[in-house]
């Protein structure tokens, strides 16, 4: 497992080194010396803001030639609680405020990586970030005394380091360990892989090469390109408590997804006993507002599925996604799992356009890729998937993998069904 690229890491921190150094990756450092600026709100965008600056701040500092081989990359760490931001403390009393806050809740630790690289002669940005939560004990006032007076937490976002004296006081953690110290290795092996940065066994080229008439595919998201149902299921069972209902089994989001959120919170409610929807726009709220920070919890793609749809763009397949997801979370999670170069079109729910099945997306598509929609395939795992397909007139393919079974996707009309990403190219 190799970079393709001379990795230059934009950050002095010996915590993010140290992570680089176990990856096994080498890598030089040069620190950003911007004067970062913040105008967003939201601390996922924040991270992201101040991630860019600096990978920008580092390339600007290269010559053209150290461009061409590099990979820059800028990180940004913050943690918040209920929303309020809290940085580096920088003096004991305010450490001890923090710590005060954090004292027997949870915290969200928030890091933004920027990655900067040149492909064919052309700058690539990508940017993603990565959400931590994690639960803090109950602290003493001599505890947390204790702990400020070692000296370790003053320049550390929210005030601790997990990876220090602080670890016997953090009693759950929900996510990625390294995202807490500072860089998520996961995530990134994982964009970079997507972005086609990383080399393996020969960075050998796809073997399978696809023709035909189809010159488009059009993907659902949830339980098609990915397996989003933990992070569905948490954001659901979050609105449910707020309502003082019981938490739902994850198996039971299986049959409640599909149509979109407004939707999943109706068959959540009346599942629970709120027949006459009478807490709907309570839960709705609590669940837009929690699922803009954890739409990406434990997501992951389908195994296979990252290789085929690197065939497809190889051998010349228009690719989008068309999700009954609200558009901002469907763009975040496409882009935050597959890079913003490999779909051509990403479209989500949006106000004045009918979701699914309503073929009015398929009909932006293809209108913007000059295609008929005989020219296309349709992909989903779900009966709403098999209806906007078929009514669009595309070849309407089921998928196994997802949140539905064959029957649903047989007594819908699906024109194929496959078991295994890679079957796909063989319907190309």
């Amino acid at each position: 497992m190799k970079c393709k690229k001379n990795i230059v890491l934009a950050s002095a921190s010996p915590r993010r080194k140290e992570l680089l150094k176990q990856a096994g990756w080498e890598f030089e450092v040069l620190v950003s010396d911007c004067e970062e600026t913040i105008t967003e709100k939201r601390p996922s965008r924040i991270v992201t803001q101040l991630s860019d600056q600096k990978a920008e701040n580092v390339w600007d500092r290269l010559s053209d030639e150290q461009q061409a081989d590099s990979l820059v990359i800028g990180a940004d760490t913050i943690v918040a609680l209920d929303g309020l931001i809290l940085g580096k403390p920088r003096t004991k009393e305010r450490a001890v405020e923090m710590l005060q806050k954090l004292s027997g809740n949870a915290n969200q630790v928030f890091t933004g990586v920027t990655l900067l690289w040149m492909d064919q002669g052309k700058k690539k940005t990508h940017t993603f970030y990565d959400m931590t939560e994690v639960k803090v004990a109950a602290l003493s006032v001599e505890e947390i005394q204790d702990y400020v007076e070692k000296g370790t937490c003053l320049d550390k976002a929210g005030a601790y380091g997990i990876q220090n004296e602080f670890a016997p006081y953090v009693t759950e953690i929900c996510g990625d360990y390294s995202n807490v110290v500072g860089l998520p290795l996961a995530a990134l092996y994982a964009q970079m892989k997507s972005c086609g940065l990383i080399c393996m066994n020969g960075c050998a080229a796809p073997s399978v090469s696809v023709s035909g008439k189809i010159k488009g595919v059009i993907f659902d998201l949830d339980g098609t390109l990915a397996d989003t149902l933990e992070s569905i299921a948490y954001c659901g069972n979050y609105a449910m408590r707020a309502c003082k209902l019981p938490e739902i089994a994850r198996e039971k989001y299986r049959y409640f997804v599909g149509n979109g959120a407004d939707t999943l919170i109706r068959r959540c409610l009346i599942y629970s006993g709120d027949e006459e929807l009478k807490l709907y726009e309570k839960a709705y709220a609590r669940y837009r507002i929690v699922f803009q920070e954890h739409c990406m919890d434990q997501v992951t793609v389908y195994p296979g599925m990252m290789e085929t749809l690197q065939t497809m763009k190889a051998n010349g397949i228009r690719l989008a996604v068309l999700s009954n997801k609200p558009h901002e979370e469907t763009q975040q999670v496409v882009y935050s799992l597959f890079g913003k170069d490999l779909f051509d079109t990403v479209l989500g729910n949006r106000p004045g356009i009918a979701k699914k099945p309503s073929t009015q997306g398929v009909q932006e598509i293809l209108s913007g890729w000059d295609l008929e929609a005989e020219e296309v395939m349709y992909v989903g795992d779900t009966a709403t998937d098999m209806m906007t397909g078929n009514t669009a007139g595309a070849l309407t393919v089921g998928v196994l993998w997802g949140f539905r079974d064959r029957e649903e996707l047989e007594k819908y009309r699906a024109q194929e069904i496959v078991e295994r990403p890679e079957e796909l190219l063989g319907l190309i």
